[in-house]
């Protein structure tokens, strides 16, 4: 998965429609990407438009369920997007690290560079502009920022840089981000290709709905899983050091969750309103729908991001593009592989030093070049309540390592032992794993070895 320099294609070929007498000759593909915040795997479900266009023939959607944030954690997540870089290759480490982002080689700057119009309208790095005054990061020509200030914010009355203006906003933060979104597609030239990064803050907490959807999930079927009240068999220390949750607290996590799903009706409607303004530009443009990283509503004792487990790891990921079929692809792809998988969509070629790898063999229609991914590879560089630790998740098997050794095994689809997708019952000591540890560790060891 190590970046090797990919030559792209220079269009998506066969499943593009060819231009047309009087249409833009620049056949490359329009990319839009709606990136979420804290999105947990497997709640596409609660974005009615977009399930329907996933469960229907002829859509041109499809959904991947294998795909991960290599760190889990905004700020992190959404710098290796720009670049296809790990965290430790992009220096942002924490929401902290945005300052320290070098926004030079990006997306934005690539695809700008080679002619296509690009437009970033939601969150950008977590505490842009980061303590300096307002600015347009290099590469993006339309910059709409929302600024999460407090948790208050996330949803109305917060502040944004328009271009490098300030403004104050009252409105529910998805409906006016989204409204710009669409001024974006609308206004876009025809002669030109468009690259939109759409990033609204549904679902992050306070997961607070609109007016006009608070309420109508409130028979949202839900229960605990196992990872919450079952037993833990070969926890590391900080998760056995966390309290038993009440049956108080764990009802509150499936409230918190219902109203996350609930938040997520807005987005729905966004993603709608884009596809309807695109018009019969749809057929030139492709589209991915991704999470940062995913959420832990109580799974292992944990509420929140940056755990090493699927909660956290996780996200949502559903890509549209003309002439792709129908259904799930099972390949393992993650946050690292979306911009290598951009540039190659629209004929950019990659840099040498990307460590992700494209997916586009899957996207373009009838292209089936290139191998699948055999693993993902996550990381976190700790803080006062989850070490360090680096993993390797491949379609079977997770292995963890913490800084001070400690070790988590998980078959997670049965493979060797009873399936454990949710990761309660740790293999590392097994005498019978010895083998898999060490092809395990190998792995690990290639991509996240020491630097």
């Amino acid at each position: 998965m190590a970046g090797a320099a990919l030559v792209a294609s220079a269009a998506l070929g066969a499943a593009l429609v060819a231009p047309q007498p009087g249409e833009r000759s620049d056949d490359r593909p329009n990319v839009i990407v709606v990136l979420t915040d804290d999105q947990r795997a497997g709640s596409f479900a609660a974005m009615p438009w977009l399930a329907s266009q996933l469960a229907r023939t002829g859509t041109g959607w499809a959904e991947f369920p294998n795909a991960f944030a290599n760190t889990p954690l905004c700020c992190p997540a959404r710098a290796s997007l720009l670049t296809g870089l790990f965290a430790r290759h992009t220096g942002v480490l924490d929401n902290g690290d945005g300052a320290s982002f070098d926004a030079s080689s990006t997306l934005a700057t690539w695809l700008h560079e080679e002619g296509y119009r690009t437009g970033l309208v939601g969150k950008y790095l977590n505490r842009y502009p980061f303590g300096r005054l307002p600015f347009v990061p290099a590469g993006w020509d339309r910059f709409v920022a929302k600024r999460n200030q407090t948790g208050a914010t996330v949803y109305r009355d917060f502040h944004a840089i328009d271009q490098v203006s300030p403004v104050f906003v009252r409105r529910y933060a998805t409906d006016w981000l989204a409204d710009r979104a669409v001024g974006f597609v609308r206004t876009a030239p025809a002669s030109q290709p468009f690259f939109l990064l759409f990033a609204p803050s549904a679902p992050h907490a306070p997961w607070i709905p609109a007016a006009r959807h608070d309420g109508t999930l409130l028979g949202l079927a839900s229960e605990d899983p196992p990872s919450v009240v079952g037993t833990l068999r070969g926890a590391p220390p900080w998760v056995r050091s966390l309290p038993t949750p009440s049956a108080a607290q764990r009802t509150a996590w499936l409230e918190d969750q219902r109203r996350a799903a609930e938040t997520l009706l807005a987005v729905d409607e966004a993603l709608h309103a884009l596809v309807s303004a695109l018009g019969d530009r749809l057929d030139e443009t492709v589209i991915f729908v991704l999470s940062d990283n995913g959420y832990s509503f109580g799974e292992h004792r944990w509420e929140g991001k940056t755990c090493p487990y699927e909660p956290c790891v996780r996200v949502p990921l559903a890509v549209h593009a003309p002439g792709l079929s129908p259904g799930e692809r099972e390949e393992l792809v993650s946050m690292v592989d979306v911009a290598p998988t951009i540039l190659d969509l629209a004929g950019v070629r990659t840099p040498a030093t990307m460590d992700g790898t494209s997916f586009a063999r899957t996207i373009r229609a009838g292209d089936v070049t290139g191998d699948p991914a055999d693993a993902v590879y996550l990381e976190w560089a700790g803080d006062e309540r989850i070490p360090a630790w680096i993993a390797v998740r491949t379609s079977d098997f997770k292995l963890i390592r913490y800084a001070d050794g400690f070790e988590e095994l998980y078959d997670l689809s049965g493979r060797r032992w009873s399936a454990d997708p949710w990761e309660t019952t740790n293999r590392a000591s097994d005498p019978r794993a010895a083998g898999l540890l060490g092809r395990l560790r190998t792995l690990l060891g290639r991509v996240l070895g020491p630097g």
